[in-house]
Formats: structure tokens, C-alpha cells, sequence
């Protein structure tokens, strides 16, 4: 279904019965509502999930790459929960969801139960070390410039950011499958201009760890061992840094730890929302 908010289309779809999470998609220009979907449908009988794509991704509009900031994706998250008519739900976000659910936190507090993080920081500070660790990899095509080019949104079109991001694809889980590439690349649409808005203007200035102790949100954060765009102290700053949170390390995950360990995922995630949500 589609959905006009702060004048843009924005394409959702609610799944599910029970307490209600409204999730956030990572990757601007790359990530969409069928990657929460696919995580969290197994699970469908126990929650009700929102799923949306946001602005400028997947099947919603593309609207003026002005809009794609921050504080634009928090407000249109806002909008979405009150036009559904929710008064308070959940809130799940992984990798760059994850930035913009911990942003909403400290916007909008009162209309949270709780959230639930994966994968994610407080701050800008994880490019450096996400660069050392695709680097220490070795893996053919990953190299300093290739990494600069998708950390400072250098896309020339979205040819060039489908391309460019599978190479740095095997980095993500470490149940790698090369056979799995086809599937995501025909359900992805690659959107260079949101991709270049958010590492150009938004992620290089993006730094909130002197406001976690603001949060006051009940907050699951999951992180994967050998997670290499998010390494486990960027985890560890969020639970010093946020008051009421509870952090859980996956042993044998990098950063898409649902797929890496989904039985762990789902336990925890169940437990979580059917404590707080």
C-alpha cells in the first residue's frame, strides 16, 4: 500500500497480530522493506510488523535528494505511526535503521515501548575501522579506493552502486553464499542519489554519543562478533552510553547476525519484544 507522508509516496505493507514494531531498513539507496520482511516473517504470528520503504528506496518515491537527512527519515517514521493510528510500538533498526531508530529515540521517546538495535553505532567513527577490517579480508576487488567511493558517495549512477556494493557483498555474513547474489540483486534496486545524499551530506557528520545517556527507551542491542562494518565496540559504546539497554553478543556472526545465527536472533528478539514491547 502506499502512504503520502510529508509529501512523499512512501510504499508498506502491515504483517502480523500482536504488539506492534515498526522497522527500519539500513542502506540508503540499497536497503528496503523486503530485507525486514525476510528477516522477521517468521515471526509474523507474534507481532505485527510495519514494514516500510523509506523515502527515496525500494518502491517509494523519489523525492528531492534535499530531503534524504536524518532528521527527514525520523519525522517521516513519526508520521507513518500516527497515521496508522498506533500510539506507541516498537522500534526495530539494523546498520543505518539502526542510526536513524536511535535518532527517533531521542526525538520522539514518548511514542516508543522499546528498541530493538542490530549491527549499528553512535557516531561516524565506524568508517575507519570498517575500512581496516574489509581491507585485512583481502578480497578481490575490495580495495582503498572502492571503499572510498562507497563511504563518501561517489556513485556515478545506480549501475555504479550495484556494482560496486557486491563487491564488499561477501563481507556481511559469514555464511557467505555466492549462489544467494542473483536472488538479492533481482529483489534490489540500487538508488545512487539516496546513497549519495546520506554519505556525502548526512553519515560524515553523524555523531550522537554524548546524548545516549538521553535515551530513556528500554533497548536490546545485538551484535555480531566478527561484525566488519560495525565492530563490537561501537555495541559496547551504546550500552555504556544508553541507560536502560541490555547488549547481546552473537559468537558466530558478523553483521547480518539473522542469518548467521537466526535461531539465537529469533529467541532473543521474541523474548525482548514480549517483555517491553
Amino acid at each position: 500500500m502506499f502512504i503520502t507522508i510529508n509529501g512523499a509516496k512512501i510504499y508498506y505493507v502491515i504483517a502480523g497480530q500482536g504488539k506492534p514494531v515498526l522497522t527500519l531498513h539500513g542502506g540508503p539507496g540499497i536497503g528496503d522493506m523486503g530485507d525486514n520482511k525476510k528477516m522477521f516473517s517468521s515471526i509474523e504470528d507474534k507481532f505485527k510488523f510495519i514494514y516500510y520503504d523509506q523515502r527515496g528506496n525500494g518502491l517509494s518515491e523519489q523525492s528531492d535528494p534535499e530531503t534524504y537527512t536524518h532528521e527527514q527519515y525520523v519525522h517521516d517514521a513519526e508520521s507513518l505511526r500516527q497515521n496508522l493510528g498506533f500510539a506507541k510500538l516498537a522500534l526495530s533498526g539494523g546498520s543505518y535503521g539502526g542510526i536513524i531508530a536511535l535518532e527517533y529515540a531521542l526525538r520522539f521517546p514518548d511514542s516508543l515501548t522499546c528498541m530493538v538495535l542490530r549491527g549499528t553505532a553512535a557516531s561516524y567513527a565506524l568508517q575507519q575501522a570498517a575500512f581496516d577490517n574489509a581491507l585485512q579480508k583481502d578480497i578481490p576487488g575490495v580495495d582503498q579506493s572502492l571503499l572510498e567511493d562507497l563511504f563518501f558517495g561517489r556513485m556515478k549512477d545506480d549501475e555504479d552502486l550495484k556494482n560496486k556494493f557486491l563487491k564488499i557483498y561477501p563481507l556481511y555474513s559469514l555464511n557467505y553464499d555466492p549462489d544467494k547474489v542473483k536472488e538479492f540483486v533481482a529483489r534490489k534496486k540500487f538508488v545512487a542519489a539516496t546513497h549519495n545524499a546520506f554519505f556525502t551530506r548526512e553519515f560524515p557528520r553523524y555523531d550522537i554519543r554524548d546524548r545516549l545517556g538521553e535515551i530513556s527507551t528500554p533497548t536490546l542491542i545485538m551484535a555480531g562478533r566478527y561484525d566488519w562494518i560495525t565492530p563490537l565496540k561501537f555495541a559496547r559504546e551504546l550500552k555504556a552510553g544508553i541507560p536502560n539497554s541490555h547488549l547481546e553478543i552473537f559468537e558466530n556472526a558478523g553483521h547480518s547476525i539473522h542469518s548467521d545465527e537466526p535461531e539465537k536472533f529469533y529467541k532473543v528478539v521474541n523474548e525482548y519484544l514480549e517483555t517491553y514491547g
